[in-house]
This record gives structure tokens, sequence and C-alpha cells, in this order.
């Protein structure tokens, strides 16, 4: 039986109801909370339980709850196409999101929009669960199955987004699951002195030489190297500090006596800001993984990617992406393993490399600069 609801830190009356499955919902009536208010709220409450009993079709909800609400509010129930919503929602959060995750999100919508094709300029409430599934499986025979729930979770943003504000009453991607993970496939691993040779004669006179050391004698990511400013980097007391992207943690970094023979050989600025690897800045994460790609099939570690586009993925590839054992984040693999060879305790291998582990976060100790600074000093020259 339905019935009404209010949060202590809302001033509204929440309809609560049961749907076809059993599971109980509750959404906002946005009708303020009064005992006047209470029969135009619960009459919002039962009509929403009994279209759910009565299996009424999307448009006819959608038809009944306009009604209501233009007769309890004098209002006008919101209305807007996919495209529409989903262009003003870009337009909303460019200024607001990271460069990076803005692109990540125009990027899936541009695809889904291109999935639904004429479908796109139909109204949001028309979206249900089966075309979020549709669109699920569609990426998963497309792209890696990392790449298709990351999908998956910029559209339940948008339709959440969509959701708080009520243009749509439920967000048909709450109850699509993601993908399983594959565990089959190529691991990644380390490269190995010989392959860095080939690596560093192959990127020799460009950016990428600076970028392969400091990935190697730091362990750090490649959206981080790009990123790095000269005032981060500490010729005097031998270090670089970085505030991760993915973790938003802080890492020092001891500079090794090859890193700092080939730091202080770089042309530096004046202004703190400068940055070191200002033409990777300037092409991205994404940019320069692919351009990585480029450099290893050129010596020959891995087979050259394929860029022919596909439907519904611009610049995309024609089959799901297959894992490759080496790329730039080898390096990562590389540092730590070297560090560990040379006999490194693992926590400061971790403190160095800045990787998150529950385990050892939990009883972590402090690695004083010292030790870290003995132990980058045992990495050989490339």
């Amino acid at each position: 039986m339905a019935s009404l609801w209010k949060h202590p830190k809302s001033k509204f009356w929440v309809a609560c109801y049961t749907d076809t499955t059993g599971r109980q919902r509750k959404v906002s009536t946005k009708i303020v909370a009064t005992e006047k208010t209470r029969k135009q709220a619960m009459r919002i409450a039962d009509e929403m339980e009994s279209a759910h009993k009565t299996r009424a079709t999307t448009t006819q909800i959608v038809r009944m709850l306009g009604g209501l609400v233009k007769e309890v509010t004098g209002q006008d129930m919101a209305s807007m196409t996919v495209r529409g919503f989903i262009e003003g929602y870009l337009k909303r959060r460019k200024g607001e999101v990271k460069p990076n995750t803005f692109a990540a999100y125009k990027t899936a919508a541009e695809t889904f929009l291109k999935w639904l094709g004429e479908s796109a300029e139909d109204d949001m409430f028309r979206i249900e669960r089966q075309h979020i599934q549709g669109f699920r499986d569609h990426l998963a025979t497309r792209l890696s199955t990392v790449s298709a729930n990351k999908y998956l979770k910029y559209l339940r943003v948008f339709f959440a987004d969509a959701k708080r504000d009520r243009v749509i009453f439920e967000n048909p991607c709450e109850d699509v699951a993601t993908l399983k993970q594959q565990t089959a496939g190529t691991s990644r691993r380390g490269f190995s002195l010989k392959e860095l040779g080939v690596v560093m004669r192959e990127v020799a006179g460009t950016e990428w030489v600076s970028l392969v050391r400091l990935g190697l004698y730091t362990g750090q990511r490649i959206g981080d190297l790009a990123g790095l400013r000269w005032g981060a980097v500490d010729l005097v007391h031998d270090e670089i500090r970085f505030t991760t992207a993915k973790t938003g943690r802080v890492v020092i970094v001891p500079i090794c006596a090859p890193l700092k023979e080939h730091l202080l050989s770089l042309p530096a600025s004046d202004s703190p800001d400068a940055l070191v690897h200002p033409r990777a800045a300037s092409l991205g994460t994404n940019a320069l993984s692919r351009e990585f790609g480029e450099v290893l099939a050129r010596c020959g570690f891995r087979a050259r990617a394929s860029h022919r586009k596909i439907e519904g993925r611009e610049g995309g590839r024609s089959s799901a992406r297959k894992g490759n054992e080496l790329c730039f984040h080898s390096l990562r693999y590389s540092a730590v393993s070297m560090m560990k060879n040379a006999g490194i305790s693992s926590a400061i291998v971790q403190d160095v490399v800045g990787h998150e582990s529950a385990e050892i976060s939990a009883h972590y100790t402090h690695i004083d600069n010292d030790a870290k600074r003995k132990a980058v000093a045992s990495l050989p020259k490339i």
C-alpha cells in the first residue's frame, strides 16, 4: 500500500510505493510537507503504485504524472529530448570538472547518441533499462570490459542528473549490471634493460626520452609525468613532489644520480609553473598512450593498433582492445622490479611509487627520505 514519508532534512513529501518486482520505491513529490498538502501528495503515491501494478506503459505513466504535476503544482512537468538533455548537461559541466573527465563524458555521450540513432530525438522518459543494457552489450563486442563499464558509469551520471532535475522519475541505468571482468588475456610486464635500450634509440631527440627516464626512475604514471612542473622538482634537496591524479595522494620521490643528470640537461624555466614536458601536457593521457604504443610497434615489441572507425564509436577499433605486454605503464613495473631486485623492502618501494594497498597501508610505518634516497641510488643508468 502506498504511503508518504518526510525526510528530516527535506521539506517535501516523499511518495513510497511498491513496484511490480516487490521493490520499495521512494520518489520526491516536490510538494511541501504540510497537513493541507498531504491529500495531494498521497494521490501521487497512489497513482505511482497503481501504474506499477497495472504494468502501465512508460508513455501512460508520464501522461498520468504530467497531469498530476500540473494539477497539484500548477507547473508543467519537465520534458526534454535525450540529445537536448545530454548536450545541455555537457555544457553545464564543462567548467566544473577536469578536462580529462569532461573529455571522457563527451566521448561516452557522443557514442551513446550515435548508437541511439533517431531515438536520440525522443523524450528522455522513453529511455528504459533495455536501451541501456543493449548499449552495454553493443560496447562489449567492440571495447575492452573496462572501457565498456566506464561508459555505463558515465550514463549513470547523466541519468542521475536528469532524475534530480525531474526530467525523469527513475534512472534506467540503476539496475543494469556492469560486465564481468575477463581474467584471460595478456599480462603486463616490465621492460628488460635491453628492451629499454631499443626504446631509447627509437625516441632519441624527442620528449619521450625524458618521459621514459622519469617513468623508469620515479615509477609514476604518464599523466602525472606529462603534468609535471618545474616547481615540483627540487634539485637542491634531490626530490620530486607528485600529487597523483588517480588517487590524489602526495608522493615524494628522491632523485637518483642518473635522473638528476638528465634533469640538469633539460632546458629549465625561471617560472615554477612551467611544464617540464610541454608537448606531452598538450596532448593528454590517451593520446600519449597511443603514441607510445606506436613507438613500441616500431621497435617490434607489439602489433600495430588498428584505428579503423566502427559504428557507434568515433576513432575506435573494429573489435575489443586486446591487452599488450608492454606499454608506458610497464615502466612502473620495471621500477618496482629493479628496486626489489636490489634488495629494497616492499614498504619502501610502495612509498616511492605511490602504490595503494589496504594491507600495507593499515600497518604502515613512516618511510623517511634518507631510506628512500638510498633505495633509488642503486638504480642503473640507461
